[in-house]
């Protein structure tokens, strides 16, 4: 009835200090789309990542993962940066926020967020929410969530 998805929480509330690169790893296996959230409460014009990328790899040694370029953020685009990262909120009553879109087909197994702050403390998010599954999740486990409410 409902479509085969997994979320998984990748950075969990990260707060960072200066210079600080919070980091998650997600396990595509078995699913053909993914999407990223990340929050950031604190960014300000002043202070936006100085890091926002994605990366994969065919395993877990971080050393192995590669930039994906149209994920790769920077202060413009070019053949190595894929957007521009955000400079701030819209405005105080909202939050920093970055979506990716990800089609997972012909994609590497592992996939590696990294984002580095700037000079400031942040709290970072990131959740990712995976779909188009081999299997829909029957249990807590399997979707990776302490409840699984259905209807």
């Amino acid at each position: 009835m409902l479509p085969q998805g997994k979320q998984m929480i990748i950075i969990d509330q990260a707060s960072t200090t200066a210079a600080f690169t919070a980091t998650g790893r997600i396990d595509t296996v078995g699913f053909d789309f993914v999407t990223i959230d990340t929050t950031m409460a604190t960014s300000t014009a002043t202070n936006p990542p100085t890091t926002f990328r994605l990366m994969e790899s065919d395993d877990t040694v971080v050393t192995n993962f590669a930039n994906i370029v149209p994920f790769t953020g920077g202060t413009a685009t070019s053949a190595t940066v894929g957007f521009v990262i955000p400079n701030s909120r819209v405005n105080t009553n909202t939050f920093y926020g970055v979506k990716f879109n990800v089609d997972l087909r012909g994609r590497k197994r592992y996939l590696r967020l990294e984002i580095a702050t700037a000079d400031t403390t942040q709290v970072i998010t990131s959740i990712a929410n995976l779909y188009r599954g081999d299997e829909a999740p029957v249990n807590t486990t399997d979707a990776n969530v302490l409840a699984l409410v259905e209807g």
